[in-house]
């Protein structure tokens, strides 16, 4: 699988489509807030307090600094060629494209491309790219089970249609963590996918499979081969694990400012109740297909900040005042959380982009001479 060979994913076809997927996510983020009192829930913005939402913004903010500790420390420690501050910045562009795709799956194929353009083999940069999401994806189970011991007080008040909706989520989310760490690990996967590449090359249609299965076999070996020696670091393993729980610990206890900024009575006893219903709120949900799982993640983390809420409170019954509560609290969250964090990330999708623009001229130049 030679580097050369890997087109640069940023053509104008999908620019065009990932501007439409943007609008997407945008207009799913209004139609969920228009089935709220949008007038009440900007009147309740235009009194919140704006050092609290601050202060939300620089909790995203250190998770962002954060969450890209984890792939710097396995490229490290797999000895790949590159740069610190360019495996950093690469990390980094994950937010944009894992927040304009559906099932927030972009990430990891744009980051290998960019692997690739910084001479980094793209089997080595796979091994690399599925040791950290797996990472991730411990962590993030993580913090979603924790979620079910506080079970009973964030579903206490949502639609009992919810309910069915966050066992698939667990479950699918759970069942992807699995499969995962099989692709890094199980030589059976590997051989049976090797086998399925062989078994469709027969029909005439997909004839031009049987010339890729040797380049398929190379590449599923040096993934496993990569995810094989990282495991073998366990220092530096655990210290991304701890990095990444450091990071979803600001990401998911930025809505603890959320419910201070709009006068909510919270303490610091609750912010860990207040982080696991985040959590929750976005398991039950990310298997839904669309931009970044954009307005299911809204109706759902509603629906769990209402019962936050009325937790806090000790109110036992619905009023129109909670709601609104809760969809102010949502707006604020996801206007930082996903929006603000994308817009961040795309700085540095642009600034990779003129990066390897100017080296590829530089090599152009060179070659010339």
């Amino acid at each position: 699988m030679d580097n050369s060979s890997q087109k640069n994913p940023l053509s104008a076809k999908k620019i065009v489509l990932f501007l439409v997927y943007a609008l997407i996510a945008v207009c799913l983020f209004f139609t969920v807030l228009s089935f709220n009192d949008l007038p009440g829930i900007m009147e309740k913005l235009a009194s919140a307090n704006p050092v609290y939402i601050l202060l939300g913004a620089c909790m995203l903010l250190v998770y962002m600094a954060l969450y890209p500790l984890s792939l710097c420390i396995l490229t490290k420690a797999r000895g790949c060629k590159i740069s610190g501050k360019l495996t950093y910045s690469i990390a980094m562009t994950e937010f944009f494209f894992n927040g304009i795709t559906p099932l927030a799956t972009g990430g990891q194929p744009f980051q290998a491309h960019s692997f690739s353009r910084a001479k980094v083999k793209i089997g080595e940069s796979t091994g690399l790219l599925l040791t950290n999401l797996i990472i991730y994806m411990i962590v993030t189970t993580g913090f979603s089970l924790l979620g079910l011991f506080y079970f009973e007080e964030l579903t206490a008040h949502i639609d009992p249609a919810f309910i069915p909706v966050i066992v698939i989520g667990y479950a699918l989310n759970f069942s992807m963590m699995v499969i995962m760490i099989a692709l890094g690990t199980s030589k059976g996967l590997r051989n049976a996918l090797l086998r399925m590449i062989r078994f469709f090359g027969k029909f005439r249609l997909l004839a031009f499979l049987k010339s890729k299965e040797a380049g398929a076999k190379e590449y599923f070996t040096q993934v496993q081969e990569a995810f094989s020696d990282l495991m073998k670091h366990k220092k530096e393993c655990l210290l991304a694990v701890l990095t990444k729980i450091a990071a979803f610990v600001f990401f998911y206890g930025s809505t603890f400012f959320a419910l201070l900024a709009l006068g909510i009575p919270v303490n610091f006893s609750h912010f860990f109740m207040v982080l696991c219903g985040t959590s929750f709120a976005i398991t039950a949900v990310g298997f839904i297909p669309t931009p970044g799982a954009s307005g299911s993640t809204e109706g759902s983390a509603c629906q769990v900040f209402k019962c936050i809420i009325m937790f806090l409170i000790g109110e036992k019954i619905v009023t129109e005042a909670i709601e609104l509560d809760a969809s102010s609290v949502m707006l604020i969250w996801r206007l930082l959380s996903y929006y603000l964090v994308m817009v961040i990330s795309l700085i540095f999708v642009v600034s990779n982009e003129i990066y390897f623009s100017k080296k590829a001229k530089k090599e152009r130049l060179s070659a010339k001479r």
